[in-house]
């Protein structure tokens, strides 16, 4: 078996784990089990089930940042993550309740980021606003994204949210061009 191969294994049965109960129930055993892999395979991959979790995460937000090369609007910015979210509904939840949190919210925090710094700098692009002002702006409205998703997570994830994030990110476009004075 090559070292793809065990880390595929590993974490597509992590994921399958993650969908049918809480991360802290979750054991190493469980996941070589689930794998078909010896335990000593798990331990030259991973120091730790937070450290698969982590580097889990690092390759979502590899594929995630795939979605953001045009940012035109911040629904563009917005739905993405939110599509993701509601298909993977049960892991966020088993994530996000769990002390593994911090983890989750570290990439959340740079999916936002990084979907954010493309909108301003695509409208912005021939106003010369300076690049402190830009990443004023990005720390502002990612500061924005990142916690109106965290109130939608922490309320369950209970309703089709699309509408209410579109609403919202038209809301900041329209405070952002304001604040660029930048036409459309």
């Amino acid at each position: 078996m090559t070292v793809g191969d065990a880390n595929t294994k590993l974490e597509s049965a992590f994921l399958k784990l993650i969908m049918e109960k809480p991360f802290a129930k979750i054991t190493v055993n469980d996941i070589v089990e689930e794998a078909g892999v010896h335990r000593n395979t798990f331990y030259y991959h991973y120091q730790s089930i937070p450290a698969m979790l982590g580097e889990i995460c690092r390759k979502m937000v590899a594929k995630m940042f795939v979605l953001y090369k045009d940012v035109q609007s911040t629904a563009d910015c917005i739905l993405p993550l939110v599509r993701y979210s509601k298909a993977h509904r049960t892991a966020i939840l088993h994530v996000y309740n769990s002390e593994a949190r911090p983890i989750l919210m570290d990439y959340i925090r740079q999916i936002g980021k990084f979907s954010i710094e493309r909108y301003i700098d695509n409208v912005t692009e021939k106003t010369g606003i300076s690049r402190h002002d830009k990443d004023i702006m990005t720390r502002f409205y990612t500061a924005g994204l990142v916690g109106v998703w965290t109130d939608w997570v922490e309320d369950g994830m209970e309703t089709d949210s699309s509408e209410s994030f579109i609403r919202i990110g038209n809301i900041l476009e329209r405070t952002t061009l304001e604040a660029f004075s930048v036409q459309k």
